[in-house]
């Protein structure tokens, strides 16, 4: 069932029950008023019997204003009916009634077999020459009940049509209000599923509909950055892993045919084995760029001691390059701070996002010092890497994080382009944020901001 079915339905339900409920007051308000004038007009025929005893031609005369079906009787005071109206006596009363009519005025109804509605009756006394007199008179209201069929004739008729028309304008407005929504239905359908560049045109309302369409092509935007980034990745990845194979092959192809000598064979192999560990890091690099890429944020739960990591961090840069001088700092803020926040997440993952950072940061700074500072913001851990080297030209910086890809002006500096991609991942998983500021020719800071929480 389509949304236009659904409003028009829910909507011609609610109108429905409105009318219903309407028609039902309007029913009930015209019965109560009906019989009540009913009651009204039996009081009178039944108080208009005491001039029976009082004046008899007054009372003859009355008669002759009656009611449909009106039939009166007089009861003495031992309960026996002393006159009896023309007309069907179709009620006998029974005594607790006339006892009751005795104490108080008694309005009854009861069933007639010739007529659908019940009959309707007074019951009152009244007291002559210290004797207390029943009069009960009973009648057949048959212009109230007549007209109140043709008021049920006309609520049914009236409801009916109104429904009918509130159904069709109910559609017509649902199909109004979900024209819009039609129209970017068929420019969906007209789509292909490769054309990344398809964007929807819709009115520019502050409407669900445009609101719509604009996240929709704002997803498609994504989707197709995403696209081209997956395709450079693949043709970049293929290319990176495909070159040192292809060297390794012609380097043992070319020993194989050429060295005659040991000395000689041993170098090729040396070459050959050293184009096969950057193949190997690359692989290495993708398979855990894919195994982040799947990592569930909720499982990182172990307490981080972020001292020790970013120390043995920088331990192993002095180890890996020796020449290259990596000075820590550690804010009074973050030690005054220390010992009542935790950083919660992987140790291991927050350590290979900072190998990453820093390896990067020696390999652009021209051999000039490296500055890790370790400072306290509220809520938040900040580790900034500070490089004076060759800096990121403006343009590539939105583009650093894209998988493969690698500033312009790096030259012959050996690198995947994953570095950065993967530690963006890993904080990200840490629920934290990377940052990289950067001026061509003057260097890069790359700030880490990690979530702090209290003990």
């Amino acid at each position: 069932m389509s949304i236009r079915q659904k409003i028009t339905i829910a909507f011609g339900l609610l109108v429905a029950a409105l009318l219903i409920l309407f028609s039902v007051f309007i029913f009930q308000a015209y019965e109560s008023y009906r019989s009540s004038l009913m009651k009204t007009r039996l009081q009178r025929r039944a108080l208009a019997a005491q001039t029976y005893f009082q004046n008899r031609s007054e009372f003859q005369q009355s008669t002759y204003l009656t009611l449909p079906e009106q039939h009166e009787t007089l009861f003495d005071a031992q309960n026996q009916r002393i006159y009896a109206s023309t007309g069907p006596d179709d009620y006998p009363p029974t005594p607790e009634l006339l006892q009751e009519a005795r104490r108080e005025e008694v309005y009854f109804t009861y069933q007639s077999p010739e007529w659908e509605a019940p009959k309707e009756g007074v019951a009152l006394s009244f007291r002559h020459q210290n004797q207390v007199y029943v009069a009960i008179v009973t009648a057949y209201d048959l212009s109230g009940r007549q007209t109140s069929r043709n008021l049920v004739a006309i609520l049914i008729g009236g409801n009916f049509l109104s429904l009918v028309v509130i159904g069709l304008a109910g559609f017509l407005f649902a199909s109004r209000a979900m024209y819009p929504f039609d129209q970017l239905i068929r420019q969906i359908n007209t789509a292909t599923v490769n054309d990344f560049s398809f964007r929807l045109i819709h009115e520019p309302q502050p409407d669900e509909a445009s609101y719509l369409a604009r996240s929709f092509n704002d997803l498609l935007s994504q989707l197709q950055q995403l696209a081209l980034s997956h395709e450079h990745f693949i043709g970049y990845a293929s290319h990176e892993i495909r070159t040192p194979l292809t060297v390794v092959k012609g380097m043992l192809e070319t020993s194989l045919a050429y060295d005659k000598t040991l000395e000689a064979t041993h170098q090729s192999i040396e070459k050959a084995l050293f184009r096969l560990d950057g193949a190997i890091d690359l692989a290495n690099s993708l398979l855990r760029l894919t195994e982040v890429e799947g990592l569930n944020p909720s499982r990182l739960l172990e307490d981080i001691n972020l001292v020790d990591t970013i120390l043995d961090t920088v331990t192993y840069f002095q180890e890996k390059y020796p020449e290259q001088a990596i000075e820590l700092q550690l804010t009074d803020i973050f030690t005054e701070s220390s010992s009542t926040i935790k950083v919660v997440g992987n140790n291991s993952l927050l350590r290979t996002a900072l190998i990453n950072i820093i390896d990067n940061a020696c390999k652009y700074s021209s051999h000039q010092p490296v500055q890790v500072q370790v400072t306290y913001q509220p809520s938040w851990v900040v580790i900034d890497v500070i490089d004076r080297g060759i800096g990121i030209p403006e343009a590539q910086l939105s583009d650093v994080f894209l998988p493969m890809m690698r500033a312009g002006n790096v030259g012959g500096i050996q690198g995947f382009g994953l570095g950065l991609t993967l530690a963006e991942k890993i904080v990200g998983i840490h629920q934290g944020m990377l940052h990289i500021r950067s001026v061509p020719h003057q260097g890069t800071t790359v700030s880490v901001k990690l979530p702090a929480l209290p003990f």
